[in-house]
Parts: C-alpha cells; sequence; structure tokens
C-alpha cells in the first residue's frame, strides 16, 4: 500500500503549524493514525488533541547532512505505527527539491507518494520576500497544488497575489483563508488525486474525438467540411510533433546541462558578434519553426541578449539545410529562389535584430516578468544547476522534457486548429487578390496567407511553388520568408512563455521588416 504525502510548505513565519494544527485536529479523524514531520520549529508547536499523529522533527542541518538516515527513521515509524497518511512541514527556506530528492531518491518511494502541496503565503510579506530570498521560495510555489492566502487587507491585494501566483504557476489553486468557514472548503482540494499529464492528455484526445462524431452530423448540415478541417490538423499536427520534439529535448539540454555562467563566459559580448553566432547556428541546426521556439525561451532564460535570441528565432527556420533543400526540390533546382530566400531571410531576421536593439520592448517580456528569468517550466529554478551527477541531471532533463512537452503542446494543439479552419474555409477570401494586383498589395495577401495557413518550413516550399503561377515571385518570396518566422501555431506556442504585449509587437515588426525588405528588393525589377 503506497501511503498518501502531504506537504506544507511556506515561508519561515508563514503560519505552517498553524495550519496542521487546524487541518488536523478533527474528531472524525481520530481513527486515523498519522505521521506529522517537522523540518523547522516556530513559535508555535503542533498539538494533537485526539492522540491519533505522531511527531518527528528533524533540524535543517541534519537534512543537509544525514539526509538518508532520515529517511531510515521515517521508514521505521511508518512500519511499527501503522501509518494511514504523512504530513510534512517543510523547511520555508530549503528548495522543495530537497524533499523530492528525500523521497524519490530513498527507499522512501516505495511506502509514500507525494499527494498534494499546500502552500502558506503570507499576503503582507510574500511581494517583499519573491526575489530576495533566493529560489527556494520560488521554486516551493512552483511545486504547489494549493495556495492558501492569509493576512489579506483588500480584494486589490488578492487580486495582485492572485496574479503574482498565477505567473509562476499558472495550474495552482487559490484559497483566501478567512476563518473556519474557509478551512472546509480547503479538504476537499486537498485529497484530490492529482492527474498525470499523460492521463489527461489521453482523456482530452477521447473526448475530442467523441465530440468529432457527435458533432459532424449537424456541423455538415451547415456546409462545413469537417472532415476535410479534421485531414488537415492532423496533417499539420503530424508533421509538426516530431519537430517539436527535437526543439524541446533541445531547450530542455540548454536548459539543464549548460550552466549560466558558461554562457555568459563564452557568448559574445557585442551585438554585432552575438548575432553573427546566431546567423551561424541558424544555418548549421536543422530545425524548423515548431523547433526554434522553445530554444528561443530557454536562450534567453539564461540570459542571452533579446536581440541575439529574435535573431536566432527568426532566421534558423529560414535559412537551416533542411529548408534550403526542400525549397531547392520544390522550385525543380531554381538556385535564384533558394539564394533569395536565405539572403533575405538572413536581412530581415537582423533588422529584427537590431531594431529590437535600439527599441527595446518596455515592461516585463517573458510572462512571469523578472522571476521567471530563473524559471524552467518543470518548476526548477537557478538552483536546478547546482544537481550533481550524471543520473541527477538526466532527471532533471526528462522531467523538464515532459513538462515542456505537455506546456508547448497544447498552444500548438489549439493554433493548428485555428489554422486548419482558416486552411480550409478563410482561403478564399484571398481569391479576388490572386490577379491584376500591384506588388504591394500580393506581397501583404501572401505574407497574410502563410500566417493563416501555419506551415511547417521544412515543408511550406512546395505549397509556396503552387502559387507561383498566381502570384508574382516577390509575393511567393513573402510567403516563403514571413511565413516560418511567425504564423498562428507560433504565436500561440509564444503565448506560453512571453508577455501578450512583447509578441503583439514582435508579431508588428517582423510583419514590417519582413515587408519592406523583400518590397524593396523585388520593386527594383530583381
Amino acid at each position: 500500500m503506497i501511503i498518501p504525502v502531504f506537504v506544507v510548505t511556506g515561508f519561515l513565519d508563514a503560519g505552517k503549524t498553524t495550519l496542521l494544527n487546524q487541518l488536523l485536529n478533527r474528531q472524525d479523524w481520530c481513527s486515523m493514525k498519522m505521521l506529522v514531520i517537522q523540518f523547522e520549529t516556530g513559535e508555535e508547536e503542533f498539538q494533537s488533541l485526539y492522540q491519533n499523529c505522531s511527531n518527528m522533527v528533524f533540524p535543517k542541518k541534519m537534512l543537509e547532512n544525514q539526509r538518508n538516515d532520515i529517511a531510515v527513521q521515517i521508514q521505521n515509524a511508518v512500519q511499527a505505527e501503522g501509518i494511514g497518511e504523512i504530513w510534512i512541514e517543510w523547511n520555508g527556506v530549503v528548495p522543495f527539491s530537497d524533499l523530492q530528492s528525500l523521497i524519490l531518491d530513498s527507499s522512501l518511494c516505495k511506502i509514500c507518494k507525494i499527494q498534494n502541496v499546500i502552500h502558506i503565503v503570507d499576503a503582507e510579506n510574500i511581494e517583499n520576500l519573491l526575489g530576495r530570498t533566493g529560489g527556494a521560495l520560488l521554486q516551493q510555489i512552483a511545486n504547489s497544488d494549493i495556495a492558501v492566502v492569509r493576512n489579506v487587507c483588500s480584494r486589490s491585494a488578492l487580486s495582485r497575489i492572485r496574479h503574482l501566483l498565477k505567473c509562476l504557476n499558472p495550474d495552482i489553486d487559490i484559497f483566501r483563508l478567512t476563518g473556519k468557514s474557509s478551512l472546509y472548503r480547503l479538504y476537499k482540494p486537498i485529497f484530490r488525486e492529482k492527474e498525470h499529464p499523460v492521463y489527461f492528455f489521453f482523456v482530452v484526445t477521447f473526448m475530442i474525438i467523441a465530440l468529432h462524431y457527435a458533432a459532424r452530423p449537424v456541423l455538415e448540415s451547415y456546409q462545413i467540411p469537417v472532415n476535410t478541417i479534421t485531414n488537415v490538423f492532423l496533417g499539420i499536427i503530424l508533421q509538426a510533433v516530431p519537430f517539436l520534439l527535437i526543439g524541446i529535448l533541445l531547450s530542455s539540454a540548454i536548459q539543464v546541462f549548460i550552466p549560466k555562467s558558461w554562457i555568459e563566459r563564452c557568448f559574445p559580448k557585442s551585438l554585432g558578434m552575438g548575432m553573427l553566432v546566431a546567423v551561424t547556428g541558424g544555418f548549421f541546426l536543422p530545425v524548423c519553426d515548431c523547433v526554434s521556439i522553445p530554444v528561443f525561451r530557454s536562450l534567453v532564460r539564461k540570459g542571452i541578449p533579446l536581440p541575439v535570441a529574435v535573431t536566432f528565432m527568426t532566421v534558423s527556420p529560414v535559412i537551416n539545410p533542411v529548408v534550403i533543400l526542400s525549397t531547392y526540390s520544390a522550385f525543380h533546382g531554381d538556385m535564384t529562389i533558394v539564394v533569395c530566400r536565405v539572403c533575405l531571410g538572413i536581412l530581415a531576421s537582423i533588422l529584427i535584430g537590431l531594431i529590437v536593439a535600439v527599441w527595446p520592448p518596455k515592461g516585463r517580456v517573458l510572462s512571469g516578468g523578472k522571476l521567471d528569468m530563473a524559471m524552467c517550466s518543470c518548476g526548477c529554478y537557478e538552483n536546478a544547476e547546482s544537481v550533481s551527477g550524471l543520473s541527477g541531471r538526466i532527471k532533471l532533463f526528462l522531467r523538464h522534457s515532459q513538462a515542456e512537452f505537455f506546456n508547448v503542446g497544447k498552444y500548438l494543439m489549439i493554433g493548428t486548429f485555428i489554422a486548419s479552419v482558416f486552411q480550409v474555409m478563410g482561403t478564399g477570401i484571398f481569391a479576388l487578390a490572386q490577379r491584376g494586383t500591384g506588388l504591394a498589395v500580393s506581397i501583404s495577401v501572401m505574407m497574410a496567407m502563410a500566417f493563416i495557413l501555419s506551415l511547417c518550413s521544412s515543408s511550406d516550399a512546395v505549397i509556396g511553388r503552387s502559387f507561383a503561377n498566381q502570384f508574382p515571385a516577390g509575393a511567393v518570396m513573402g510567403f516563403l520568408v514571413f511565413g516560418p518566422m511567425m504564423d498562428i501555431k507560433n504565436v500561440m506556442m509564444l503565448t506560453s512563455g512571453f508577455s501578450i504585449r512583447f509578441i503583439g509587437r514582435l508579431l508588428f515588426t517582423t510583419f514590417t521588416v519582413c515587408f519592406a525588405v523583400i518590397f524593396l528588393f523585388y520593386y527594383q525589377g530583381v
């Protein structure tokens, strides 16, 4: 039998022991044997009114130096006393990863499992503590399932704290603690078992399939081609997921195996050399646009200058070897198209990076603000680099990859669905622009079509070639250069890690620069 473990975290004097006294001293629970483990002691002591709770206290020094002894003592107590539940009051200044290591890397993993984590938030101090107390508090919030907010003075303060917590952990459930009545509402979410992301993925997939077959007759009665939309959706997903997986693995490797200090030491300090490295890396890495987004986020979090990271993100899906080969094949060996796509893509990307350097975005860039610079999607923070040993880093790499895949993948699914609907039903609005229009209108139309169709950059040249008889060469080039840099699914994937304001500005800048570069080049009659 696996014993459930409930963890209460929070900074020093947040009220962890008080909450345990309130939660566990219920008369209807007096028959349940529980073990309360405290890794810190404050002014208040834990008291069991019904003598059904055993208590163990371990100081911070023992946690640091005698972790195996702690695991043995806990295991012996569980087996000797017939424990049914374990409650842990975690030390407020120790990273949550230490508790995970204590349970997962010892014999405890065979007898118990963390079911839910409750974080106590002192509303009066939380904003001052975050960012000033190292990564332990950040990591505790990121790994919590429930946040219990106390000492809230106003609705505006609660709204501000809620936004702060959601930036650090979008999936956290937030409860305001005002008295016994609010305490009773905690029991249901605390004892709710967490659903594994894989399980959730298959449930959602099954529901989508069931909804498809249930709604198809109704939609088809309104002349909506459901089967065509489904086929286009599956085609884009099957094409994009392998490349997305490559990007996530590469992103996780950067995040876990490459220290920030090494990047800062070895990466060129000047903007010009940094952009040169970005363009060179984009040329030699066979990645598409689905790959460049996760890598872009990892580079920003690792401290790479934003203009350089933007240059890499925009240039890599346009000039890499796979794209060059697919363009060469699609246009039957026409090297003029290949060279123009590569050169114009490099020029546009460098100009986009320079614009970001000259006019840097105001406010936050990452969705979690400055705190997100230290944050991984798997809940690991700056101290993740202190993980020692190859096995520890491999575990962290796999955990990071899984979290990143489900985090970014859901936005890919949403973006792909929107793109498939437009691809089947919306392209007719461009029919009037196919003949007899000026170069500027034709380029704009094809760039808009590239954004909507959201094709993979490794195969978009085939579609671009099909428009060659309807649009001038400049318009087709706009399709080939702008599409891999920005489309619906890319924008949706960016929302998983960046602020909406930054994404909007980047989209506008990319569209404007690509249009200007291509229009000026082809306007000269080249």
